[in-house]
């Protein structure tokens, strides 16, 4: 009886200590009796990322001894990687009625360099060191945004050799560099400028006036005393010449440039016919236009409006040189003319009388001011183009539009260039209807008409004036 006495009060006792030792464990964070409940972020407990990164969270796990509590974690907060600093991430999870939670620290950094850009190539050639232009570089940071203004350039050279350094710094202290090698020699031709154009037509027979050239050069400045020509041009005899113009530099370099003469006769077959009109003569610039045609031996048509005595002769010339005089109107101003269809008639006739009354001339071509398909008459009466288009052919005139511009009317000064562009590449095989002016501030027009003659000759083309074998060039009419 003693002895079980004895057993219970040691089992007692065990129970104690076991007890107390387990409550000791408890407040030290670990257990003996019982495994309390970890939650395990990978990685550091702070983690240093890049600004601007994809973040990617750790992978975490919470266990209580074998038991997996991963499913039950909750997480809050969140990082954006745009917003430097410190970034808290918080685990929690319930479990068996008490609250865990553990905390990771996310530090966004600016760990990235800027973004060093060179303008131009990073290897290049220049004649001389006083000629090096700076082409240009960017720098830009993904935190700070655009450095370019922080960039420091140094220069080293080396024998012909310029090293140009480009160097920047963020706020963070990151640092990029580039280089750009120079090479300091004089290997540059002289450029060779062609005055005129570089093709040009003349007529068998005639004189070549070369236009000559100009020659600069990097170095040596203007060197165009020093351009030789090679080759000849013979107007005698119809065919293709070229003239080459050679000019060298202090080093030896050598530019050039060439023109293409060519030396025609008109076609007797022609790959199309050229119908050249002026609208709005006579002018000062009507004499001008006339000798250029009688000197080519080109028949056109004018379009006139009314003229004064003091240009009778104009007219009179015209008629005599057997060009078409057709009538743009009595009057050009858009109101009067448009306000309605008899007012339309009347400006029309009373130019054709006119010249019947001056002339014994029986004007039958016509062209609407605008042409039919101008749709500023819309402003003035609806529909009367559609009407007009009828009724003057019902009273036996022919109205013409065109099938291409000049291009003359856009400005008050058009370049030559410009409208001899405009006219050699719109022409094409067959029938060229081809809109010019002959008024007021139009003397690039007659600057540029001999060469587009000579252009128009010289690709097969032939001259016409509007006369009653003439097709008909309409518009599609908008009003």
């Amino acid at each position: 009886m003693k002895n079980k006495k004895w057993l219970m009060i040691s089992l007692g006792a065990a129970l104690l200590i076991a007890l107390g030792i387990g409550i000791v464990s408890l407040v030290k964070g670990y257990f003996i009796l019982a495994p309390s409940v970890q939650i395990l972020p990978q990685g550091d407990e702070v983690q240093v990322v890049a600004a601007h990164s994809d973040y990617t969270a750790p992978k975490v796990t919470a266990r209580k001894g074998n038991v997996d509590l991963t499913h039950l974690l909750t997480v809050g907060g969140s990082v954006d990687t745009a917003v430097l600093g410190d970034h808290t991430i918080t685990y929690t999870l319930t479990y068996e009625g008490k609250t865990y939670t553990a905390q990771q620290i996310v530090r966004v950094q600016d760990l990235d360099a800027p973004v060093l850009q060179l303008t131009g190539d990073a290897e290049m050639t220049v004649s001389a060191r006083s000629l090096y232009r700076e082409p240009g570089y960017t720098a830009q940071d993904n935190c700070d945004g655009d450095v370019t203004g922080q960039v420091s350039v140094t220069y080293a050279q080396k024998d012909d050799v310029l090293t140009v350094t480009y160097t920047v710094l963020d706020a963070a202290g990151n640092a990029a560099q580039l280089h750009r090698v120079v090479t300091l020699r004089d290997i540059v031709p002289p450029t060779v400028t062609l005055a005129g154009r570089d093709t040009v037509y003349i007529r068998c027979g005639r004189s070549f006036t070369d236009p000559g050239a100009t020659a600069a050069d990097d170095l040596d400045g203007d060197v165009t005393g020093k351009i030789t020509h090679n080759g000849s041009v013979n107007t005698d005899a119809v065919g293709t010449y070229t003239v080459t113009y050679e000019a060298a530099d202090a080093a030896g370099n050598t530019g050039s440039a060439s023109r293409k003469v060519i030396v025609y006769e008109p076609y007797s077959s022609a790959v199309g016919t050229v119908y050249l009109t002026f609208d709005d003569g006579p002018s000062y610039l009507t004499e001008e236009v006339l000798d250029v045609l009688a000197a080519n031996g080109v028949k056109a048509t004018f379009f006139i409006l009314d003229y004064s005595t003091g240009h009778r002769w104009l007219i009179q010339r015209m008629i005599n040189e057997g060009h078409t005089v057709g009538i743009h109107g009595y009057s050009h101003d858009y109101a009067t003319i448009y306000a309605n269809d008899e007012a339309f008639m009347q400006n029309i006739y009373l130019l054709r009388d006119k010249l019947l009354a001056d002339f014994g001339y029986n004007a039958t071509a016509i062209r609407f001011p605008g042409g039919s398909s101008n749709g500023i008459s819309r402003a003035y009466n609806e529909g009367i183009m559609t009407r007009l288009a009828q009724r003057v052919q019902q009273e036996g005139f022919r109205y013409f539009d065109w099938t291409l511009s000049s291009g003359d009317a856009a400005g008050s000064v058009v370049p030559t260039d410009t409208i001899y562009s405009n006219v050699t590449q719109g022409l094409q095989h067959g029938t060229n209807m081809v809109l010019m002016h002959d008024a007021y501030g139009k003397d690039t027009t007659a600057e540029a008409l001999q060469d587009i003659i000579d252009y128009a000759y010289g690709n097969g083309y032939t001259f016409r004036a509007i006369d009653g074998s003439t097709p008909d060039i309409h518009h599609g009419i908008l009003n």
